[in-house]
Parts: structure tokens; sequence; C-alpha cells
């Protein structure tokens, strides 16, 4: 006969909160970038290899400066543009590649510079934590996030969701195979969802102990390859018009 199991999961299982930072770095660059299919190339290998699986990390092919838009053209929503937005956001270098951990320009275009940051970020403790549960339904994604509170906060802050894509196919200037079938890493391919900086989470306050949980949903196009896509969840504090990194989440994981 059926026995009930009242200790059976309800609903959408999460992945573990953790109250240090969890930084996020992307590298800033462009399909027709000379130095970013060469040396920057090879620098964002080496700064992969060291930090995937303790960071979330994208490749940022914003339209400013020796790009041909093909990436951005290709975002889950290209007239929306996550890669743009962030560019705007973030002060921007002046140049093409460049590292950014946390939003901020790391000085220097080297795996070592980027880890220091980082270093110093994961030694930092949050009020927020970020977690996430991942569903598929054929080609429809959903991604249950949620925002754990610690501390009493005060502002306004937002949490959205970001597919990643390693492997997508592209030239790239300044590679030794520069064709139409070379592999990129980890490109970003926009909001989950639609909303570049995702939902709203706290409007002006929340206490120690709150739970915030928002459910984002995207049908992912066929020619995104399913066991490449990763997601990040990233908690925003909003200061006037430009959002600043808070915390962050991923399902990326070391090579």
């Amino acid at each position: 006969g059926y026995v009930s199991n009242d200790d059976a999961p309800t609903g959408p299982v999460f992945s573990a909160h953790r109250q240090e930072k969890f930084p996020i770095v992307l590298k800033e660059t462009g399909e027709l970038c000379p130095p970013c299919g060469d040396w920057g190339w090879t620098a964002w290998e080496e700064t992969i290899d060291l930090l995937e699986g303790k960071t979330f990390m994208w490749s940022q092919y914003s339209d400013y400066f020796v790009s041909d838009s093909y990436f951005v053209n290709a975002e889950l929503n290209s007239t929306n543009s996550v890669m743009n937005a962030f560019q705007e956001n973030f002060p921007y270098g002046g140049s093409k590649p460049l590292f950014y951990v946390n939003g901020v320009e790391t000085g220097s275009t080297s795996a070592a510079s980027a880890e220091a940051a980082v270093n110093a970020s994961i030694a930092e403790t949050a009020d927020v934590s970020a977690a996430y549960a991942i569903e598929w339904d054929g080609d429809n994604l959903t991604v249950h996030a949620q925002a754990k509170v610690y501390n009493d906060m005060s502002g306004n802050y937002y949490m959205g969701v970001y597919l990643v894509e390693d492997k997508a196919t592209h030239t790239q200037s300044g590679h030794p195979n520069s064709s139409s079938s070379l592999e990129h890493h980890l490109v970003m391919r926009g909001s989950v969802g639609g909303n570049v900086w995702g939902d709203e989470i706290i409007a002006s306050s929340a206490s120690a102990g709150d739970m915030i949980e928002k459910t984002f949903t995207q049908t992912i196009p066929s020619n995104y390859i399913k066991e490449n896509l990763t997601i990040g969840v990233i908690i925003w504090k909003k200061n006037g018009s430009t959002y600043n990194y808070e915390q962050a989440a991923t399902n990326q994981v070391g090579h």
C-alpha cells in the first residue's frame, strides 16, 4: 500500500546560503578588439582557472568600442541589453580588455590582480546572502531566487538572475583561430525574465531574519547549448541611478 512521507520536499530545493561575500568577476571585451583575443584572452583563461567556482564570472561584449554587436544582438532581450547596461553602470576604464571585480575595475588585466580583489571580498561578511533553485521544462527555465537577511538593512535593493553560456561561438580579432567556430568563454546571455536589474526586493528597509523570494522565468533560444549554460543571482543596492553589487550566488563550478 501507499506510505506517506511527510518529509518529502514540497517545493524548490535551494542552494546553500552563505553570509560571506560571493564576488562577481567580468571581462569587458569586444569581438573586434585584437588585444582581447591575444594576451587578454590568455589572461582571462588564467583568471577563470583561478576563480571559477568561488565567483560568478562572465565575458561582457558591450557595444561600446571595438564591438560588432554580435553577442549583444544574441542576448535574451537584445533591445534591453544587460551587457550595455552593465557597461554604462560600472565606471568604465576607456579601453578593452578590462577586468572588474564587484563592478570595480581592477587596475590591471591580470589573473593576479583579479584574485587579490576577490580574496579581499571573500574575507568580508554581508548583510544579505543569495541562493537559487533551478527548474527546466523543455526550453523553459525557471529560477527561484532567495535573499536571506542577516542584519537589519536600509536602502533600495534589487535581485536579478543572469544567464551565461560557455563555448558560445563567433569570430574574435587577435585570436590565432578567428573563425566563426571559435569558442568564447562564459558569454553573458542576459537577464532571466527580461529586467536588467531584476526585481525590487527591499523598498526601504528589511529586518534580520527576513527571507525574500522571487521567481524568474524565461524561454531559452534553441541555439543556446543547454549543457553549457549556468546562472548567477546578483543582489544590487540602488543608489540614485546606479546599481552597486551587494551579493551573488551561482551554479558555475571550476573546470
